[in-house]
């Protein structure tokens, strides 16, 4: 009879139990350091500790604070998505999600985001939720809509780029 030896098992079930990040199950913690204002690729993002009950109004009033109107509320299943224009007619797309004794509130305005815009709906929606103190409603929110960062309006423009290329002698020649 071979038996195992008792060090042996133990070293390899402390080996499995150590063999990474995937035994481990995910965890976000959502009134934690990383809950504040974020802004990444044209949104921004922020967590208040209420639910959606309590949030979904308080959007709801930071855009009317802030002079934004045709809003419209959809949900599709645990996702309540509320879009509106702004003053000079931008899109406004914010999204929220209850996750963890949270709800997450995501915000885009305009086609490829405003930082500073977004940032300030997220505080509205803070004093609103009572996370934050109370402060005056601007009369003009600050706005920087960002540029497209696909096709800039400041390009050289193709007359130009392609200028040498129209003009070359042997554009039409075949290389060998």
């Amino acid at each position: 009879m071979n038996r195992r030896a008792p060090g042996r098992a133990l070293l390899t079930t402390m080996l499995l139990a150590s063999a990474g990040c995937a035994t481990t199950a995910p965890f976000i913690d959502p009134i934690g350091a990383g809950s504040g204002f974020s802004y990444s690729t044209g949104r921004g993002v922020e967590d208040f500790p209420s639910t959606l009950s309590v949030v979904g109004p308080a959007v709801l009033a930071a855009m009317e604070d802030l002079k934004m109107d045709q809003v419209h509320q959809t949900r599709d299943g645990a996702v309540i998505r509320i879009e509106a224009r702004t003053s000079d007619a931008r899109p406004v797309a914010v999204t929220l999600r209850f996750r963890q004794g949270a709800t997450q509130v995501g915000a885009r305005i305009g086609r490829f985001g405003d930082e500073p815009l977004s940032r300030t709906l997220l505080e509205r929606v803070g004093v609103r939720v009572g996370t934050r103190d109370p402060e005056a409603i601007p009369d003009a929110p600050p706005s920087a809509p960002s540029g497209n960062p696909y096709f800039s309006r400041s390009a050289i423009p193709d007359s130009v780029m392609l200028r040498d290329f129209a003009d070359a002698p042997y554009h039409d020649r075949v290389v060998p």
